[in-house]
């Protein structure tokens, strides 16, 4: 399960929380998608895919688009930390 997929406003149950973590896999900061690009490869309908985004919206979790109503991370201080630690050198063997 995904960290960023528990939520403070709603109820966290076990369904809830996998499909968050799934949604919150396809998604990044860098890339906007529809619900509908983001619901293809999960099994779940797109109208649960929008339920979970904006309930993940009203904790600052995700972004809308206000024109295109696309979806994508909000860049917060831990995603770009772990971009940070991704692009370090990896550490020399000994």
């Amino acid at each position: 399960v995904h960290r960023l997929a528990y939520l403070l406003r709603i109820r966290n149950i076990p369904k809830g929380l996998v499909t968050r973590s799934q949604i919150l896999d396809q998604l990044s900061s860098d890339v906007w998608k529809s619900t509908s690009e983001i619901s293809i490869p999960i099994p779940v309908t797109s109208g649960t895919v929008l339920y979970h985004l904006k309930n993940m919206e009203r904790e600052d979790i995700v972004k809308r688009h206000p024109s295109t109503h696309r979806w994508r991370l909000v860049d917060t201080q831990q995603i770009a930390l772990t971009k940070f630690l991704d692009t370090k050198a990896p550490k020399r063997r000994k």
